[in-house]
């Protein structure tokens, strides 16, 4: 997908993170929160994978978080 900066998730979006050596799946669920998904996945691959789906089946975008503030879009199923 695009490199947008002015693009952020919105509530319902999910998130995909690289922390402490591990890939991780979250859920905006409002102003500033997210709800843990899926944590310590070991590659990208499978982290993208489970992502993907989660996005597809409710019908939301997912997004790579790619520093403070910044996201890119790497699924959209939005509606």
């Amino acid at each position: 997908m695009s490199r947008d900066n002015g693009a952020r998730p919105v509530d319902g979006d999910y998130i995909l993170s690289f922390t402490e050596g591990a890939w991780n799946v979250s859920r905006r669920t409002g102003h500033d929160r997210l709800m843990s998904v899926s944590t310590g996945v070991k590659t990208r691959k499978v982290a993208l994978a489970r992502i993907r789906s989660l996005s597809e089946l409710d019908q939301a975008d997912g997004w790579e978080a790619d520093g403070p503030d910044l996201f890119q879009q790497i699924t959209r199923f939005r509606r």
